[in-house]
């Protein structure tokens, strides 16, 4: 699956808050390139990749400690997020320290 993303990456596959990739919502996997991130830090779901440490996602995001290490949009604001997210400061997966992403 990171070799997958990594080729994606890549090619510069977009992200943001519409994304398929990631940021945009879901309800299924299928409707997103990857993998779709549900529950209560997801309302309305978000697309993702899976990831390990930030290398593994694409610029603009960060890898976070949240359903095994998924990768978020990053933000400075709540308003660079969705509706019913917020920016939040939330733990690194791979790396010590917080990063700013969109989260509920």
């Amino acid at each position: 699956m990171l070799l997958t993303a990594a080729l994606s990456l890549a090619c510069g596959a977009p992200i943001g808050n519409d994304s398929p990739f990631i940021g945009g919502s879901c309800e299924k996997d299928r409707d997103c390139e990857y993998e779709c991130a549900k529950g209560g830090d997801f309302p309305d779901g978000t697309c993702t990749v899976s990831c390990e440490e930030d290398r593994d996602c694409p610029g603009g995001t960060y890898c976070v400690d949240k359903d095994g290490g998924v990768c978020l949009l990053a933000c400075g604001v709540d308003e660079d997020c969705r509706s019913d997210y917020s920016c939040k400061d939330t733990k690194r997966e791979g790396h010590k320290g917080d990063a700013a992403v969109c989260i509920h």
